[in-house]
């Protein structure tokens, strides 16, 4: 993969627009390179996120990433959402990486944030 990143979404649920919208804007933070814009959109207080941050940083550290995300499953309404997401990691050099990832979102403010990700294992270069 040379310096060209790629940014694809694709969904199977029917998520609101702008449920799309955070989720393009989450991995556009990986493809950016930038951990800070990343983390931007998770809640600090979710459980594991100083791992999760740690983990971005290594990730982000070993090489040029790509990034899809396929909105597999999504319930919830206009303040909380359950999201099961499959996500695929194209690492620089590195074997591609694929999971379903169970995801929590809840309107904080007029900002959507995520509150829970599971595994955030799935970070780890």
């Amino acid at each position: 993969m040379s310096g060209a990143l790629l940014l694809m979404m694709l969904a199977l649920a029917d998520p609101p627009a702008d449920v799309l919208e955070f989720f393009r804007t989450t991995v556009e933070a990986l493809l950016d390179n930038d951990t800070r814009e990343f983390m931007a959109n998770f809640d600090p207080n979710m459980p594991g996120y100083a791992k999760l941050r740690d983990e971005i940083d290594g990730l982000l550290a070993s090489g040029a990433v790509g990034s899809t995300i396929e909105i597999v499953s999504d319930e919830g309404d206009d303040r909380k959402r359950a999201l099961e997401l499959d996500w695929l990691l194209e690492i620089e050099g590195k074997q591609p990486k694929r999971g379903i990832l169970k995801c929590r979102i809840e309107r904080q403010g007029k900002k959507w944030k995520i509150t829970s990700l599971d595994p955030i294992e799935f970070f780890k270069d």
